[in-house]
């Protein structure tokens, strides 16, 4: 399983979504109707046509879906920062105030 999202790597992540031209971004075809580039991505090639196409449609769909994963990564963080100040502010009423241990 992947490692956790550092915010550090979500700031590098997103730096690098909005440094690319935006999407989508369309394959393009080469003169055999393979497709060997797709959006900037000027030329792509792979060991035989099985590989590429995939690879291109990869391209493809990760241009639009990596910022909805960046988007819904910082949603997530931003949620669960909100319910933990809800959750100790319930703790400290329950309590009258004063904070015991967990």
């Amino acid at each position: 399983m992947p490692e956790p999202i550092s915010p550090e790597y979500l700031r590098e992540t997103q730096a690098f979504v909005a440094a690319v031209p935006p999407g989508p971004w369309e394959p393009v075809s080469n003169d055999y109707g393979t497709p060997d580039a797709v959006g900037p991505v000027s030329y792509l090639e792979c060991f035989d046509g099985t590989v590429q196409v995939p690879v291109v449609l990869f391209v493809q769909h990760a241009r639009e879906a990596l910022p909805r994963y960046v988007g819904e990564v910082s949603r997530q963080r931003n949620k669960i920062k909100m319910l933990e100040q809800q959750i100790e502010q319930l703790r400290q009423g329950a309590d009258g105030g004063v904070r015991r241990g967990r």
